[in-house]
């Protein structure tokens, strides 16, 4: 497990204790949020090592006209 700091949009940052980002979304109840690890775009499996920075910003869906 990775110790790493994870910050949602709007809240303070938290320091967590994960294995992948999906696990770091889960821990602050945002697993429906996009996520950026060290400003870089993440999928859910992506591993965490220790003192990974994990940003989540709600997801935003394309409309059609």
């Amino acid at each position: 497990m990775a110790s790493v700091v994870v910050s949602a949009v709007g809240g303070s940052p938290q320091r967590v204790t994960a294995d992948t980002v999906g696990e770091a979304k889960r821990a602050l109840a945002c697993a429906n949020y996009t996520a950026t690890l060290n400003g870089e775009p993440a999928d859910d499996d992506l591993e965490l090592q220790d003192e990974d920075y994990v940003a989540l910003s709600p997801s935003v869906k394309g409309g059609s006209r």
